[in-house]
């Protein structure tokens, strides 16, 4: 009698199990996406959302653990009616920042301000921009329409459960980085992603998030360098974020 009630308890706790891995993988790549957008703030709070400003420290790494460079920036953004913004050096004596907006970059430096007019390096800083806003618009920016979502299954990611949701983007090319985002099975918080790029492969883990606005940012993340197994070779750079202060419209 106690065997097979040990039996039956076993059968039901494997079937119970099974349903709900089911049911994990019966949401879609967007579902879960769309979750996660809703574990950082929701989606009408972010389309709402005017400007967004906080401050940023990073460190980067060598190899051997030694710092090879450290900023400490207060990032400005605004979202509505069109992408501008700003990107202040704190570190600096005087007054060093650059802007952009309409397509267009200038430099702050004390009280000198120049348009930025040489192509190659008006291209460089836009890049540097647009990298530093994706970064902050995320996971809210990545159901659009020029990405494409896709499930890959589940990843354990410092001992948490995660769904591996792939993205890729409309103007990708055969050399273009390639993204995994790993989005927690229960809370549904984006806790790492991966890129692959043509060099090297790095994981970039979210450890600590801000909850101080309507949202909830990283507020520390840590960047890995992989080998070719996917193991972490060593700490490629540190990052923290403080002091958000949101805009409405």
């Amino acid at each position: 009698m106690t065997k097979r009630l040990l039996k039956t308890g076993v059968l039901c706790f494997g079937f119970f199990m099974l349903i709900a891995c089911q049911n994990r993988q019966e949401l879609t790549a967007d579902q879960i996406v769309q979750k996660a957008i809703e574990a950082h703030g929701g989606k009408e709070n972010w389309d709402t959302l005017e400007a967004l400003e906080f401050d940023k420290k990073t460190t980067l790494f060598f190899e051997d653990g030694t710092i090879e460079k450290a900023t400490n920036q207060h990032q400005y953004f605004t979202l509505r009616p069109e992408v501008k913004g700003s990107i202040r050096d704190l570190n600096y004596n005087g007054m060093s920042r650059f802007d952009y907006r309409r397509n267009a970059i200038w430099i702050t430096e004390n009280d000198s301000v120049r348009p930025v007019t040489d192509p190659a390096e008006q291209m460089k800083m836009t890049n540097s921009f647009f990298a530093a806003f994706h970064v902050a618009c995320k996971p809210f920016d990545l159901i659009d329409e020029n990405t494409t979502l896709n499930y890959s299954g589940e990843t354990e990611v410092n001992g948490r459960l995660c769904h591996t949701i792939d993205v890729s983007y409309t103007n990708d090319g055969p050399d273009a980085d390639k993204w995994s985002y790993f989005i927690d099975t229960k809370t549904f918080e984006v806790i790492a992603n991966k890129v692959v790029l043509t060099d090297h492969t790095s994981l970039i883990e979210n450890l600590t998030f801000d909850t101080s606005t309507d949202f909830k940012f990283n507020a520390h993340r840590k960047s890995y360098r992989l080998n070719a197994e996917g193991e972490k070779t060593y700490l490629r750079a540190e990052y923290f974020y403080s002091n958000f202060k949101v805009t409405y419209r």
